[in-house]
C-alpha cells in the first residue's frame, strides 16, 4: 500500500517569512474636536468678558443718570419749598381776606336801620330815642360734674390714670340790643308798632317786645297868637308813653342786600357786592 508523508518543518520557515513581512497598522486620532472645544473655549470667555464689560458700561451710566436724577430731586426740593412758602403767603392773604370779609360782613349800619324804622312807624305814633344797648352777657356755661371715681379692682394697678375732662365750650358773644322809646296816641298804636317792628330784618323778630307803657299827660304847649287880651285853656288828651327793645338781626350783612339797597346803604351794598364778585363771599 502506499503512505502519504507530509513534511510540517519544512513550511514552517516560509510561514515565519510571510508572517514576518506583515506590518502593524498604527490608528491615529482625530483633531478636530480639540480644536472645536478649545473655540468654544474662547467664546465663552470672550462672551463673558464682553457681558462683563456691557454691564460695567450699564452701570456707569445708570451711576450717571442716578447722579443727575439726584440733582435733579434737589432742584425739586428747593422749588417745592418755595412752592410751600407761596401757599402759606397765599392761606394768609386769604385768611386775611376772610376776615376782612367776616368785618364787613358783621357790620350794621345805623342808618339802614334808622330808614327801615322809620318807615314802619305808624302815623299815630312819635320815636323820641332810638339807642343802643350793651349787649347781655351771654349764660354761663355749668360747670362740668366730676365723674365719679370707681373703685379699683383687687387685681388693678394702684396708680389709674385720671379720665379728660371734656372742655368747656368757648363763650358767645352778645348780639347788640336797641331802645325805642316815644308816645303814641293809644295803646293799640303802640301794639301797631310792635307788630310792624317784628317784620324788619334788621331786628329779631322773635325779640321785638313792649318793655313798658303808661299813660301820661300830653306835654305839647299850644299858643295862640291874636290881639284878644282873653285867656284860652286848651286841655289835651293824655298820651301813651312805651319803650320797645329787641336785640339785632344776627343774620349776616351779606343776606341783608336787597335791604340795604333798599334803606340806600349802597356804600356797604357795594363792598359786599365786589366781595362776591371777587370770590371772598359765596353769594
Amino acid at each position: 500500500m502506499y503512505s502519504l508523508d507530509i513534511n510540517f518543518l519544512s513550511d514552517r520557515s516560509e510561514r515565519q517569512a510571510v508572517k514576518g513581512v506583515q506590518r502593524r497598522a498604527v490608528v491615529r486620532d482625530d483633531p478636530r474636536p480639540i480644536y472645536i472645544g478649545a473655540a468654544v473655549g474662547v467664546a465663552l470667555l470672550a462672551l463673558t468678558g464682553g457681558a462683563w464689560l456691557l454691564l460695567q458700561n450699564q452701570n456707569r451710566t445708570l451711576e450717571q443718570q442716578s447722579a443727575e436724577l439726584d440733582n435733579q430731586l434737589a432742584a425739586l426740593r428747593v422749588q417745592q419749598g418755595e412752592v410751600n412758602s407761596i401757599n402759606q403767603q397765599v392761606q394768609a392773604i386769604e385768611a386775611q381776606n376772610q376776615a376782612l370779609a367776616t368785618v364787613f360782613d358783621q357790620i350794621r349800619p345805623w342808618s339802614a336801620i334808622l330808614q327801615d324804622v322809620r318807615s314802619r312807624v305808624p302815623g299815630n305814633v312819635q320815636i323820641q330815642a332810638i339807642e343802643q344797648l350793651e349787649p347781655a352777657p351771654p349764660p354761663a356755661a355749668p360747670a362740668p360734674s366730676p365723674s365719679p371715681v370707681a373703685s379699683p379692682s383687687p387685681g388693678a394697678s394702684p396708680q389709674a390714670s385720671p379720665v379728660p375732662q371734656a372742655a368747656p365750650p368757648p363763650a358767645s358773644v352778645g348780639v347788640p340790643r336797641v331802645r325805642i322809646t316815644g308816645q303814641a296816641r293809644s295803646f293799640n298804636d303802640v301794639n301797631d308798632f310792635v307788630l310792624t317792628l317784628q317784620r324788619s330784618p334788621f331786628l329779631d323778630s322773635e325779640d321785638v317786645r313792649l318793655v313798658g307803657s303808661r299813660l301820661i299827660d300830653n306835654a305839647t304847649q299850644i299858643e295862640f297868637s291874636g290881639q284878644g287880651g282873653g285867656a284860652v285853656t286848651v286841655e289835651l288828651p293824655q298820651v301813651v308813653e312805651y319803650t320797645i327793645e329787641s336785640n339785632l338781626t344776627s343774620l349776616p350783612a351779606s343776606e341783608l342786600l336787597r335791604d340795604l339797597e333798599r334803606t340806600l346803604s349802597v356804600g356797604l351794598a357795594s363792598r359786599i357786592q365786589a366781595l362776591r364778585d371777587r370770590g371772598v363771599l359765596k353769594p
